[in-house]
């Protein structure tokens, strides 16, 4: 996973794991959006970014 575009796929993880959490539980909105918020970021500061060439 070493591509300009691994934070982007780790935000969309974070979102379909958030949907997900909706879908399966009955949790309120508002904690919903705060646990997708907490996976998206944690997902998002755990990738590296990449390299530059030079």
């Amino acid at each position: 996973m070493f591509t300009a575009y691994d934070k982007a796929a780790a935000a969309a993880i974070g979102t379909a794991a958030t949907t997900v959490i909706a879908a399966l539980t009955t949790l309120d909105p508002e904690v919903v959006g705060a646990i997708g918020t907490l996976i998206t970021t944690g997902l998002v500061w755990l990738i590296p970014n990449k390299r530059s060439a030079g």
